[in-house]
Order: structure tokens, then sequence, then C-alpha cells
């Protein structure tokens, strides 16, 4: 590339972004504009978030009270299970740190249209007492078109785009906010703490129904594939496919909410269930007992223990002097996995979860979904009529006849 050539496009690199930074300055010039006009935040700057007691939010008919109690945050709709505290931290976050960009004078006809009615999300932050401490609507986002033009193949790219949020707050007062409040807008999954346990090392399963074992699969190491244990039937071999999918069923589960501790068994199809118990490589052992699906929801209890070596083997070569720090390095590994089994069994053991049904497909299954036919070999008897019915090769061809000769005359004697 010539030297003229680079400085052009060097010119023209350092012209675009100018232009790219005076747009960006701009836009952040309009909000700090706004933010001149009014200082306020949503919530007052003298706001004790330490006297809020409960959160409520509702949105139509939906509602998640979110309340302190002396052993945390729970969710009172749901029965005390524990809240999402990092959800839960960040919209009060939020709450106390957004400006008003800037204050509107509507009509009641203009706040319908920001859809600031009786549709509108609501957030109110509640004391001990259940007193209002303050209470704010979420209404239509504010939206801008995107300087880029829409495109089917890029996500998120082009088209208008979320800039804010018409809000009304407690006293009455219209604004518009720099923060679209995505968190408002969540389903009630969301508000759950979201801890569950996770399955990543699987070392064997095995499912039983009415206490009859169906299947069992294992393998001897962390790197190996699964096998099933026992008789295959001869003309049967392992599916891999759906034993790799037993190895990774619960390295990513997740769950939708969590059923009545008081429902009865067959509304929520735990009157027949089936039991998986599951180890991995680390010594964890876990109990899954679900039941069959209930209008398309289905649900799974968790108990968890420990069970790994407490005992360790000494190496072959382990010097006498490095055996007491090896020990305790061992014996402080194993309370830890004690007590994280005993914890997480503490915490999962006493709910049933509603799961999504396609959770437990890929282990919900008999022996013979974990197979698949052998190929089937030639028959020989087909082999025979086909050579008997092939076509005989052409027989070679012989060399034409090649014509007599006659013997030469004798010539005269002289």
């Amino acid at each position: 590339m010539k030297t003229k050539q680079l400085l052009v496009l060097i010119a023209i690199v350092v012209v675009l972004a100018l232009v790219a930074w005076w747009k960006n300055h701009s836009s952040e010039a309009t909000w700090q504009e706004s933010r001149s006009e009014d200082a306020r935040t949503i919530l007052p700057v003298a706001f004790d978030t330490e006297a809020i007691a409960a959160i409520v939010l509702k949105k139509g008919d939906a509602t998640i009270t979110l309340k302190k109690e002396s052993d945390g945050w729970k969710m009172a709709d749901r029965y005390g299970y524990p809240a999402n505290l990092q959800e839960m931290s960040q919209l009060v976050t939020d709450l106390t740190n957004t400006r008003l960009a800037q204050i509107l004078a509507v009509s009641s006809e203009q706040a319908n249209e920001l859809q600031l009615d009786d549709s509108a999300a609501t957030v109110s932050l509640l004391d001990k007492n259940g007193s209002v401490l303050s209470s704010i609507a979420f209404g239509k986002k504010a939206e801008k078109e995107s300087e880029q033009p829409a495109s089917p193949m890029m996500y998120g790219m082009g088209g208008p785009m979320p800039i804010g949020r018409y809000v009304k707050l407690g006293d009455g007062t219209v604004a518009l906010v720099s923060n679209t409040f995505a968190l408002v807008d969540e389903p009630i999954s969301n508000w759950f703490d979201k801890e569950f346990f996770k399955i990543s090392n699987l070392k064997s399963a095995t499912l039983a129904r009415k206490g009859e074992p169906v299947w069992t699969v294992s393998r001897e190491n962390a790197s190996g594939d699964l096998a099933i244990v026992g008789d295959i039937p001869a003309e049967k071999e392992p599916d891999t496919s759906k034993l790799s999918a037993i190895k990774n069923a619960f390295s990513w589960i997740r769950f939708n909410d969590v059923a009545d501790p008081k429902a009865e068994a067959k509304s929520i199809g735990m009157d027949e269930v089936s039991t998986l118990s599951v180890t991995d490589f680390d010594g964890n052992a876990y109990v899954l007992t679900f039941g069959k699906p209930v209008d398309g929801k289905q649900y799974l209890k968790v108990t968890t223990s420990w069970h790994g070596a407490t005992v360790r083997t000494p190496g072959k070569d382990e010097k006498p002097e490095d055996k007491a720090k090896l020990d305790a390095d061992f014996a402080k590994k194993v309370k830890e996995s004690q007590d994280k089994a005993t914890e997480l069994n503490a915490r999962l053991s006493p709910w049933v979860y509603e799961v999504g049904t396609s959770a437990l497909s890929a282990v919900n299954l008999d022996l013979n979904g974990l197979l698949k036919d052998k190929p089937k070999p030639a028959e020989p008897a087909k082999k025979a009529e086909d050579a008997k019915n092939a076509t005989p090769p052409a027989p070679p061809t012989p060399p034409p006849a090649q014509p007599a000769t006659s013997p030469a005359p004798a010539k005269p004697a002289p």
C-alpha cells in the first residue's frame, strides 16, 4: 500500500472516531442537562434502606412479596423459600441511585399512553409494621431509533433501542429515568434463590421404579464413557448418544417453582414415583425422586450425602516426614466435603421442586430406551439367491480363423 493511500485511510478512521465520540457525548450531555434541572433520585437521598422489611412487586394479577425474616429474605408467596438476594439488592440499588432525568407534567390521558395506569408494574417498599415507605409505578419504556439499520442476521442490531423508562412516584411525580428497570418485568422464577444442585462428573446412576431397578450405568474414570451394567439382549447394543445424555443431564439443571409443602402427593404426580440414585467422582451421592408429569409440570425431590473415602492411602514413595501434613490436608478436605453435602441437603431436602418435563427426559427411560438395534448382517440365503440370479459372464470370443495357404508349386528341373 502506498504512503498516500495509508494516510487517507488513517484520516478516515480518525474522522469516524470523532463523529462517534460527538454523538455519544451529545447524548450524554442531553441526559446531564436534564439532571442538572432536578437532581432528585427515585428514592430520596435520606431514604433509609435498612428500614425496608418487605418488597412487594405487582404486575397484572401476579404478586411477589419478598420479606425479611430472622434467617434472611424469603418469598412470602412461595411458602418462605429463600429469595434471590442478588436481584433484590440490585433493584434497591437502582432505585437509590437512578436520577430523574426529566420531570413531566402529564394529563390522565397522557399517563395512560405512558402505561402509567392500573396495568403498570409497581414496587412497594414496606417497613416492619407493613406501612408503605415508598411506592413506584413503572410504565412504558422510552426508546430511540438505532443509528444502524435493522438486521435480521444480527440480534439486537438496528431498530428501536430502549434508553429509559417512565415512572410515577408515590407523590404523583411522573418522570423519565435513564434505566429500563428490566428486573420488575421478570417472571416469579427469577426471584427465587437460584442455587440448586449440579452433577458435572457423574460416576454411576441407577433408575428404580416400585423398588425394582430398571437400569444401571457407570464408568471407570471421569474421562471415560458410561456403560450399561448387566445383560443386554443379543439383538441390541447401547445407544451412546443416550448414555452421553445421562452423563450431562444434571450439569445445568434449573427449577421453575416450588410446590406447596402441604400439597397432596397425587396433585403433583408424586403418588407414583421413580428414584434415580447418582454418585460422582467426588464421593457425593444424590437421590432424585420424581413423579409423573401433571398438567405439563413435573416435580422433583432431592437429598444429598457424602460417601467418599475417609482414610487416605499413602503414596508408594511417600516419606515419613510428609505423612502428617498429607494426612491433615486429606482430613480437612474430607471435612469440607461432608459439610458441603450436609449444607446442600439441609437447603434442598425440605422442598419439592417444579422442573420442566425435559429436565428429566434423559433419565426417565426404560432399559430399551438406552438401546438400539444392532446392524443386521447380510443373510446367507439372500447371498446365494443373488448369486443364482446374477447374469453369467459372456464366454470369451474365439479369435477369427486364418485362411488356408496352398503350398508353392515345385520348380521344373533344368
